[in-house]
């Protein structure tokens, strides 16, 4: 059975006094890394095998404090063959 892999970045606008603990929050979610980072603004990859699991992770870094918005600029998806990751 074949699998989806799909991947998606957000451009991440973040409260400056609470720029930390958003990227603490971040790091600590399974399918997400840091690509870019400065004092108000995040660039998050996301990678995961669902839509819509990608979906609830966009909904919860929407829902983390000091977050002012999360905006997806970036989603690809493809099929993987039998044995790819």
């Amino acid at each position: 059975m074949s699998k989806e892999l799909h991947v998606t970045s957000l451009v991440v606008q973040v409260r400056p006094e609470q720029m930390s603990n958003v990227r603490q929050t971040i790091l600590t979610m399974e399918n997400a890394e840091l690509s870019v980072n400065d004092e108000v603004k995040l660039v998050v990859v996301l990678e995961g095998e669902t839509q819509k699991g990608l979906m609830a992770d966009i909904e919860a870094i929407n829902g983390i404090e000091g977050v002012l918005s999360a905006a997806m600029v970036y989603h690809q998806s493809e099929v993987l063959e039998e044995g790819e990751k």
